[in-house]
């Protein structure tokens, strides 16, 4: 299984907030053998600006960081995180915890998470910043790309392709080869057969999919 784990010699933080701290925290203190993880909670401003300076509380040489964060605002405001933290050197790890299925082969890309009871199938490839929940299933050779979020209960089938910041709710089954496009989310339960274009949301509130058109 190819993973941006943690640098040797390197200590293991965490930084975010919410229950995807607590969650990340967990799972990462679960793997054996490597040592307690530290957690540093990331303050945010009623702008939603985020307060970088807990950085200066730990050195890039010293450091393998994780960033927890929920989807919120399409994935992006973890991902602002994420380049503050690469703008400052700091080695971003992969989290996989315990209990998790993951094909040797699968590819987990830097700041990706894997949740407990979650199986990632052989050839799967899951890019930067992308998290696949508890209990998720994805399928041979699918392919998840950068900053995705996948909710526990959501089963992706083979060769499937999930767009950058894509959100997939709990509920959604993709059937094998499709394609969903980038900045869709997909929170209406049910079985998807067919690709879905970019910028689409289905939202159970309402009877059709909204396509955000521009921008």
């Amino acid at each position: 299984m190819s993973t941006s784990s943690t640098a040797i010699g390197k200590s293991r933080v965490i930084i975010g907030a919410g229950d995807m701290l607590d969650i990340a925290w967990h799972a990462w203190s679960g793997v054996p053998g490597e040592g307690p993880v530290g957690r540093l909670e990331i303050s945010q401003a009623a702008d939603y600006s985020f307060d970088f300076g807990v950085f200066e509380r730990i050195s890039p040489e010293q450091t393998a960081l994780f960033i927890a964060l929920n989807e919120r605002f399409g994935n992006f405001k973890r991902m602002e995180i994420v380049q503050a933290a690469m703008d400052r050197g700091f080695h971003l790890a992969s989290v996989i915890a315990p209990g998790a299925n993951v094909a040797p082969d699968a590819k987990i890309g830097a700041n990706a998470f894997v949740g407990a009871g979650a199986v990632v199938g052989s050839a799967v490839v899951i890019d930067y910043n992308a998290v696949v929940n508890a209990g998720a299933i994805v399928g041979f050779g699918a392919r998840l790309k950068a900053s995705c979020w996948i909710e526990g209960g959501v089963v992706l089938g083979n060769h499937v392709q999930i767009g950058a910041h894509a959100t997939l709710r709990a509920g959604v089954v993709v059937t094998h080869g499709v394609k969903v496009g980038r900045h869709c989310e997909i929170g209406l339960p049910g079985l998807y057969r067919k690709d879905v274009v970019a910028k689409t949301v289905f939202d159970p509130r309402y009877d059709e999919p909204i396509v955000v058109h521009g921008g």
